[in-house]
């Protein structure tokens, strides 16, 4: 009877070693396939420690120094100090030694426009540009859904090297779909009938319009040009029914900036000072500027507009940028009324100062020979000419922009679960915006992009105002 037993409970042994074993050989198998899988799609599959850095995150709490970043696939696993690593912690990873350098979040431009003329030869260089300058995300304001669908996807499998690539779906009034830009952002249909570039009025269906925009992988509806208040009014209500972030200009003509509060994000400082200088203004245009003399963050207007924007929760993007004048422009326009670099700063520093939010959208693009790309010089707009320190300049391209993009909690700030999008930089950008420039690398979804490895290629440079 006992070598009965002994022989069965050998069996029932061999068996639950078979069992377990077959179930270890499934699942290294499985392991394996989804590897496999993630290289196919472009993701990191490797465990990776960054070691003595100093984290600039949470955004608002102190610098964390001598830390220990622990990566693992696309997504950050552990922060922990440095000291607390042990064998456990480090076994079957690769351990990097980044001693001395910054990490913070990986950048975001919140206002592009690669695909109003879709052009591979223009788009990819400027995003490659982007990348190895610190930036993983940025914010299309509208092109050729079909073009930006196809860059997101190269982006997203790393068959090129580019931020991720978040872009709008437009809506504008009928009268709007004359502007060239739309005919090269739909060509094959007719302006204003792509489901990405959609002519609007109080007919229309407006719930229809939304989940066709949605369709096209828009990540927000982005409201133009040339609307009645009301319709403006509509669409920001039925965007947020069904959870979509909207994007607006904060004047869309013949709305008012009023119209416009309650969106995700506004878009163009120096619009409330032309309604303040030209309220009876009822057409999209940059033509005949108004004087804007007197114009500042103390006209009641003004004044009155920065308490509604801050208590509709709306998110500021200023696009400093766009009022840049150099010196010799200045002198060129010397007799022409525009809305200046300064003015634009006043009253975006009102604004923030005010509470409202603010994110840095460029809305133009560097030089085409020039290493950096525009969002450096926006953050150090932002500094200079908005008086927002380091801090808040880095908060309105990390933290902030991912708000306004409804992607809050997958990246922005540097934390256990998000994914694993940083920058690490020589200097720390919390004392000097500038410091940005001192990037060494870029790690984007866990992948790596080193900046020595950086080979400029110039863009055909984009007609497109």
């Amino acid at each position: 009877m006992s070598t009965f037993l002994s022989r069965s409970a050998l069996f029932f042994c061999l068996l639950q070693i078979c069992i377990t074993s077959a179930a270890v050989a499934q699942e290294t198998a499985q392991t394996a396939e989804r590897q496999q899988l993630a290289k196919l799609a472009g993701k990191s599959t490797a465990k990776v420690i960054y070691t003595g850095v100093n984290i600039i995150s949470p955004i608002g709490a102190p610098v964390l120094h001598d830390m220990a970043l622990v990566v693992d696939g696309e997504r950050i696993q552990r922060i922990v100090p440095a000291s607390q690593l042990d064998r456990a912690a480090t076994d079957g990873a690769e351990v990097v030694n980044m001693q001395g350098l910054f990490v913070l979040p990986g950048l975001i431009d919140s206002h592009v426009h690669y695909g109003t003329h879709p052009t591979r030869s223009f788009a990819e260089p400027q995003l490659k540009r982007d990348l190895y300058a610190g930036i993983t995300g940025v914010r299309d304001m509208a092109g050729d859904a079909r073009f930006l669908g196809d860059l997101s996807r190269a982006a997203l499998i790393n068959e090129i090297p580019a931020p991720d690539i978040f872009y709008a779906a437009l809506v504008a009034g009928p009268s709007f779909f004359e502007d060239p830009r739309t005919v090269s952002s739909s060509l094959g249909m007719e302006p204003g009938k792509a489901p990405w570039m959609y002519a609007v009025t109080d007919k229309t269906d407006l719930a229809l319009t939304l989940a066709q925009a949605r369709g096209t992988g828009a990540t927000g509806l982005k409201i133009y040009a040339n609307l009645p208040g009301r319709l403006v009014a509509r669409l920001i209500k039925e965007a947020h029914r069904q959870h979509f972030p909207v994007w607006t200009h904060m004047q869309v003509y013949p709305a008012t900036p009023f119209d416009s509060l309650g969106a995700t994000t506004v878009s163009h400082v120096c619009m409330i000072a032309r309604y303040a200088a030209q309220p009876a203004k009822e057409k999209y245009g940059h033509n005949n500027q108004p004087s804007y003399e007197g114009i500042g963050p103390q006209t009641p207007e003004i004044k009155k507009y920065i308490i509604a924007l801050r208590n509709s929760g709306s998110i500021l993007d200023a696009t400093l940028g766009v009022y840049y004048l150099s010196p010799d422009q200045v002198a060129a326009q010397a007799d022409k009324p525009h809305c200046s670099i300064e003015l634009a700063g006043a009253i975006t520093h009102a604004m923030a100062e005010a509470g409202v939010p603010v994110v840095a959208g460029t809305d133009g693009n560097a030089e085409p020979d020039d290493a950096f790309p525009q969002l450096n010089r926006e953050l150090e707009y932002l500094v200079r000419y908005a008086g927002l320190s380091a801090t808040d300049a880095i908060v309105s391209a990390t933290a902030t922009a991912a708000r306004a993009l409804g992607k809050d909690q997958e990246m922005g700030t540097i934390a256990v679960g998000k994914l694993a999008n940083l920058m690490f930089v020589k200097e720390d950008p919390t004392k000097d915006i500038g410091n940005l420039r001192t990037v060494v690398l870029t790690v984007k979804r866990g992948l790596r992009f080193a900046r020595s490895d950086y080979h400029q290629q110039q863009a055909i440079p984009d007609s497109d105002d």
